[in-house]
């Protein structure tokens, strides 16, 4: 019986940390998981680009539609919704370009970008450049100035 003995302690030793790790194994484990969710959260919903600009909702429109054909995008379903904002889907390659705009006041107009190359990866990057290039676009028309299918100003025969 002696014999027996260490071989208990031994199992005792071993099964008392697997014992303590189950007990309190979501203390361990329930942080890693909220961390991981809350940051695929914020990828997904930081990953976009917006900003309010100057203009209104209709120049902002217009200048969208111009500038993702300039940028080589495929236009898709466009879209107006019951509150007035606008919605323009387009799409390249590996990438679906959404642009919301919404009207802030009279003179301002809200863009929101997203580019989603799937369902979770979104490419910042672009969204942020095609707002940057809509705003150029933007400031074109809005000191009436024509622009071509490049984003460049047309001259004007004197």
């Amino acid at each position: 019986m002696p014999r027996n003995k260490p071989r208990a302690i031994v199992c005792l030793a071993a099964c008392l940390p697997l014992f303590a790790f189950l007990i309190t194994g979501c203390q361990i484990a329930a942080p890693l998981a909220l961390t991981s969710t809350s940051m695929g959260v914020a990828y997904y919903y930081m990953n976009v680009s917006e900003k309010t600009c100057v203009y209104d909702l209709d120049t902002m429109n217009k200048a969208s539609l111009l500038t993702l054909k300039r940028m080589g995008f495929k236009l898709g379903e466009q879209s107006k919704e019951e509150d007035g904002s606008r919605r323009i889907k387009a799409t390249a390659e590996d990438l679906t370009i959404i642009i919301k705009l919404k009207k802030v006041t009279p003179k301002c107009t809200k863009i929101k970008v997203t580019a989603r190359k799937d369902a979770v990866m979104r490419d910042k990057a672009t969204a942020a450049e095609i707002i940057l290039q809509t705003e150029k676009t933007a400031e074109l028309m809005k000191f009436g100035r024509s622009v071509d299918s490049h984003g460049r100003p047309v001259r004007r025969a004197q």
